[in-house]
């Protein structure tokens, strides 16, 4: 995650919070309770990624294919293009597993109001 894209999506000093979450099946999470705007932004973030995850888990083509469609449908894909090469290009498989980069982190959840 890029800090500053994290602190342009949420403003300044909210930073991230545990919420109250309930597990609802291994694809859906939902908050309970009241939450702030920023929390919504913290599920919602969370649901990508498992989103991201799912799909990365159907192999190479299909997010491939997402990518081209990507491309085609907002005539970007020459940047998707650099884009890829800048990470193919800046980031080295061995450090990225060695500092746990591979998975997205593991959603932070807690018992509420627990001893």
């Amino acid at each position: 995650m890029h800090p500053d894209i994290e602190e342009r999506k949420r403003g300044s000093g909210q930073g991230h919070r545990a919420l109250e979450i309930k597990h609802t099946n291994a694809d859906e999470y939902r908050a309970t309770g009241s939450i702030t705007q920023a929390q919504v932004a913290d599920l919602d973030d969370i649901r990508f990624q498992r989103a991201v995850s799912r799909l990365h888990r159907l192999g190479e083509r299909p997010f491939g294919e997402m990518l081209i469609e990507l491309g085609a449908r907002f005539l970007i894909r020459t940047e998707i293009e650099k884009l890829i090469e800048r990470y193919i290009n800046n980031l080295d498989p061995a450090t990225v597993a060695a500092v746990g980069g591979r998975q997205f982190a593991p959603v932070p959840l807690h018992p509420v109001g627990a001893p």
